[in-house]
């Protein structure tokens, strides 16, 4: 009984002393796993997909009026951007052949409701309405974003707190920064364009002061635009938001899918890759690692 007793102490005090050790080889191999963004690899091909607007097809709603995610290049005559590559991207990893169609922001949201296409949105903001929303779906972010203005380096406007009764405030019609920024700001008389375009055309001839758009458009307009010599930006931000993709309402599969494959671009470095290409700089990729992304 005495040799038995050593030995069951013996036993216990060897397990005592390599538990911290097996601890620290388990966090060891954990850091070392995960110290790097993973991809998934265990993929369908194809992808199971069943209600989609056309078989075979990846259908693809688009404006076509926002550069650089979305716009026509004069010289060929077709869709272009960051995001045109993007979804094409998705296509091609589906094992589906992308079609496009174009159309203004107005009829995106209501076109997924009516089944017309499977998927759009060139980044579309997160809001409370639209995450609870039953009429489409919305994707894991693909873009941190904030809202700001636009405005003529002569209007006399430094900040969105100078915009009074008797300025007006402008954007496209049914986009949150434009909502965002006429709720904030009250006192402006307000403006609204069926396009982004439309609306810089709009400051530029003097219809409206400022234009309420999101940075990366801001950025964009103030490399590429023809009077960008004459712009600038407005702030503070009115509201910082995730964007994301929008999703026909009957293909929850195909949102399963998206996710999964916008989680292994953003942790190959494709999104910011095909961003980042398009775009003066990748900023909007960048910021999804502070909201957990």
């Amino acid at each position: 009984m005495m040799k038995s007793a050593l030995l069951s102490l013996l036993v216990a005090g060897t397990a005592l002393t390599a538990a911290p050790a097996l601890a620290d080889d388990a966090a060891s191999i954990a850091e070392n796993l995960f110290s790097e963004p993973q991809v998934v690899t265990d993929l369908p091909k194809p992808w199971p997909l069943k209600n989609l607007v056309n078989a075979g097809k990846l259908t693809i709603g688009t404006t076509g009026a926002s550069h650089p995610r979305t716009y026509v290049d004069p010289v060929t005559g077709k869709l272009a951007g960051s995001y045109v590559e993007l979804f094409s991207k998705l296509a091609e990893d589906l094992g589906l052949e992308p079609e496009f169609v174009q159309l203004e922001w107005a009829g995106i949201l209501p076109g997924l409701t009516a089944n017309r296409f499977d998927i759009a949105c060139d980044g579309g903001s997160w809001t409370a309405e639209r995450l609870g929303s039953d009429q489409f779906l919305m994707t894991a972010p693909t873009a941190v974003n904030a809202t700001v203005g636009l405005t003529l380096k002569d209007s006399g406007i430094d900040s969105f707190a100078d915009l009074g009764d008797d300025k007006v405030l402008g954007g496209v019609r049914g986009e949150v920064y434009f909502e965002g920024a006429v709720k904030a700001y009250p006192d402006a008389e307000s403006i609204d364009f069926p396009g982004y375009q439309e609306s810089l055309l709009g400051l530029a001839n003097g219809q409206a002061d400022v234009v309420a758009t999101h940075l990366s458009n801001a950025l964009n307009a103030l490399e590429t635009a023809p009077n960008k010599d004459q712009l600038k930006i407005v702030g503070p931000a009115v509201q910082t938001f995730a964007q994301g993709l929008c999703i026909n309402p009957r293909e929850a599969d195909l949102l399963v899918a998206v996710n999964t494959l916008l989680g292994n671009y953003r942790a190959d470095g494709t999104l910011q890759a095909i961003i980042g290409k398009h775009a003066p700089n990748s900023f909007e990729v960048q910021g999804l690692k502070a909201i957990g992304y």
